[in-house]
């Protein structure tokens, strides 16, 4: 009973860790498309400078 319970923990430990990676790459993934988005002779819009 206690390994099948160690098991447990230890596979959603790692299903946390998997979930924290993906999201940390979709937020990189993310402010590259901004950038391509506002920046360049294709911008979609430019953020006003003052």
């Amino acid at each position: 009973m206690l390994k099948q319970l160690a098991l447990v923990a230890a596979a959603a430990g790692a299903a946390v860790v998997a979930v924290r990676r993906r999201s940390a790459g979709a937020g990189r993934g993310e402010a590259d498309l901004w950038h391509e988005a506002t920046n360049g002779p294709q911008a979609v819009s430019r953020p006003t400078t003052r």
